[in-house]
Parts: structure tokens; sequence; C-alpha cells
């Protein structure tokens, strides 16, 4: 489903690397998948979409949000932090990943997320 999505919206960049055993993963954003729009509603639900594309991709893989190490996320608007960091809490267990978190002007959404996964989990 992820595959045919980024296909419909023309992304020339690799969704995923393994470099021995870290996977670094492109940025993405909250989008519905069937229509490549950004997720309505603001930050939280593009927040819990993102990560559950992530989730995703990490299950086809055989991994889960337990193997994410570092998470950078850009805020289009800082003052989202407190429901960035609530979704974050939420969907993540201790111990939490390593997390970057910035301001910065966006094409697309209200918040860009990266990560990056062991093969090993981080419990």
């Amino acid at each position: 489903r992820l595959e045919a999505a980024l296909s419909r919206l023309n992304i020339k960049n690799s969704t995923a690397i393994r470099v021995d055993n870290l996977i670094m993963f492109s940025g993405m954003t909250g989008i519905d998948l069937e229509s490549g729009l950004a997720i309505e509603g603001g930050i939280e639900p593009q927040a819990r979409s993102v990560l559950q594309i992530f989730a995703d991709i990490l299950a086809d893989l055989g991994l889960s949000l337990d193997n994410v190490v570092k998470v950078t996320a850009q805020l289009a608007n800082i003052d989202d932090f407190a429901g960035w960091n609530e979704v974050f809490l939420d969907v993540f267990e201790p111990p939490y990943p390593c997390r970057t978190t910035t301001g910065a002007p966006l094409v697309v959404g209200d918040l860009e997320v990266e990560i990056v996964a062991s093969i090993e989990p981080r419990r």
C-alpha cells in the first residue's frame, strides 16, 4: 500500500536504506495513503498517521517501533511541540528512542518525521 502511494506521489528517493544493523528511513509526513493529501486535524492526527506508516514498514521488515533508536521531527509550527510530544510518549514505550525536534518550513503538512531503526530492539 505504501509503495503504491509513493509511486503515485512520484517520490524519487529511497524509503529506507540498511547499513549493517541500522535502517535509515527518509522523512515522511502524515498523509492519507489513498489520496496523497496531508491528514487534516492538526499535529496529533498527522503524527499518529506518520508513525503508523513507519510501524507498517517496520512490520513488513519483521521489526516494530521497539527497534526505533532515533526519531527526528520537524514541526512547521514549534508551538505544536506539546501535541507531538503527547503522541510520541503514547506511541513509543520506555526506553524511548533518542529524539530531536526542530521547527522548519515544510512543503506538506504540519510535521515531517525521520527514523533510524536497529535490527536489535532498543530494550
